[in-house]
């Protein structure tokens, strides 16, 4: 269940007392506080507990962290944690050999591979490739209208709609060598298109566009964006340059955020270590959540191990941000997949520019407006492209609620694989929330048969978007994405159908508007 409400924490503002040491010093700015009583009047002692102990085992660490699941160190005291740590540190036992094998168990992104095989979603589903080589047929005011067709190939294996969406091939295959040649050489394309701008202690903290065939950095060409820079995100960014390249596109998106987004990305960074020690309502909830998400990547199954931690300390720190979201469940998987890629300081950071920078906030508030504003967005793209499965979606009652708000909470983090999830991230970056709502759209548009069939009723539509998704293609599809977004008038066109929720919401119509 999904909840958003509003923090009765106090701000950075009304706290002025500050505790010394940070958390990415090893200082600890809790080690007093830790074992006694709460500095803060009137804060919630399970929520201090929590904030403690999690405090506590910042310094002490949790042995096996990061391959070994460890033992859950409950809310038991700050001794229970400590001992059970120093009896296994004690033992001696070799981990080198255990720890080898773990990471050979391990997919490129640090998933353990049974469990994604054994994934506990009820049912898999094929996005088949095929309708994603059509171009809608739409009517002759549309702005996509007069774009060339490009037709299907002949079906072959594994080609074709089905009459059921077909099972993914099994995971875990090696990888084609003719696709490590391609993303070596989109690596290189890469290193020639991105630089270093600025440096800390030796390490890039800081990344700029390049003209390719010079060495200087802070040049952006006016047909670098729609000639190089379009094709190359929707193609994948190299995982390697993944986080220089969302960092870039996102500090870039804030340059042209006339709001709260101009916020410096150093002070967003002195923020996170300011407020990691204040008290926070939301802390219980959120240690519930820490230990379920995305808990089949070795960076979380550790209880309370480093990754855990880090979250916790993430979705604590943004749980203040705003007074209006505070804190849903939401949050956690975003921040968490952040966290693959970013130090905590940097994940806040990135978090704090989806807040304010791409509408995130108007998600995550209460009642979910932007929640309701993108399905409102995403019907009429439905009742514009493909209007039969709009009448079927009216005729079974089916609402954009009942299965799209997964899909928009958590940015298709477990709605898509994780590799997939990556790449619709890297066109959310460079093209903001309507990349989202064109995501959802293609899901739609490739199952539209299956949709719109006469035998479509209620529980066969939500039971196929209930699945978890495969792309038989992942370039077809972000291909599709990227085409029908980047159409002229399409953009405009979605802005205006907003603005049209934002006239029924003021005039009290909105209730209505919706499937």
């Amino acid at each position: 269940m999904l909840s958003s409400s509003t923090s009765d924490s106090p701000s950075l503002s009304r706290l002025t007392p500050r505790l010394s040491g940070g958390y990415g010093n090893g200082n600890r700015s809790m080690s007093q506080a830790s074992f006694g009583s709460s500095q803060y009047p009137g804060e919630d002692p399970e929520a201090f507990r929590i904030r403690s102990t999690y405090a506590r085992l910042e310094s002490e660490g949790v042995h096996g962290d990061g391959y070994l699941p460890g033992v859950e160190r409950t809310r038991g005291g700050p001794n229970v944690g400590k001992r059970a740590t120093m009896m296994e540190a004690q033992k001696g036992e070799a981990v080198g050999e255990k720890e080898r094998g773990f990471l050979s168990s391990l997919d490129r992104y640090g998933f353990i591979s049974e469990s994604v095989r054994n994934r506990s979603e009820s049912r898999l589903a094929l996005i088949p490739t095929a309708p994603l080589l059509k171009i809608p047929k739409l009517p002759s005011t549309s702005p996509l209208a007069g774009q060339p067709r490009v037709d299907p190939p002949p079906p072959g294996p594994g080609g074709g709609d089905g009459p059921s969406p077909r099972q993914p091939p099994a995971r875990g295959e090696a990888e084609s060598e003719s696709s490590k040649r391609k993303e070596t050489e989109r690596v290189e394309k890469w290193m020639r298109m991105m630089g270093v701008q600025r440096r800390e202690g030796g390490n890039a903290v800081e990344w700029s566009w390049k003209d390719e065939g010079t060495t200087k950095v802070g040049i952006f060409c006016k047909d670098m964006r729609g000639r190089r820079l379009i094709p190359r995100v929707y193609k994948g960014i190299p995982d390697r340059w993944r986080m220089a390249a969302w960092w870039t596109l996102a500090e870039a998106r804030s340059g042209e955020h006339h709001g709260k987004g101009k916020k410096k990305a150093e002070e967003l960074c002195f923020d996170y270590r300011n407020s990691i020690d204040l008290p926070s309502s939301f802390d219980v909830q959120i240690d519930l959540d820490v230990p379920r998400t995305i808990s089949g990547h070795t960076l979380f199954m550790t209880r309370y191990g480093a990754g855990q931690r880090s979250l916790f300390h993430v979705l604590h720190c943004f749980a203040m941000l705003c007074d209006t979201c505070g804190y849903c469940q939401g949050m956690g998987p975003i921040a968490a997949t952040l966290l693959c890629y970013f130090d905590p300081e940097r994940v806040y950071a990135l978090m704090v520019r989806l807040h304010d920078v791409y509408g995130m906030h108007d998600i995550f508030g209460p009642g979910f407006p932007g929640l309701l504003e993108a399905f409102y967005v995403q019907e009429r793209l439905m009742e514009w492209l493909m209007p039969d499965v709009y009448k079927s979606f009216q005729k079974n009652m089916i609402s954009s609620s009942s299965w799209g708000t997964k899909w928009y909470i958590t940015l298709f983090v477990n709605t898509i694989p994780f590799s997939q999830q990556l790449r619709i991230w890297d066109a959310m970056f460079l093209d903001g929330r309507d990349v989202m709502i064109m995501a959802s759209v293609a899901i739609l548009w490739s199952f539209r048969d299956l949709l719109a069939a006469p035998t479509a009723n209620f529980e066969s539509i939500l039971s196929l978007l209930s699945s978890f998704f495969v792309a038989e293609d992942e370039d077809k599809f972000m291909r599709w994405i990227k085409r029908m977004i980047h159409q002229p008038g399409m953009k405009s066109r979605m802005d205006g159908w907003r603005a049209e929720w934002h006239t029924l919401v003021r005039e009290g119509k909105d209730r209505d508007a919706l499937l």
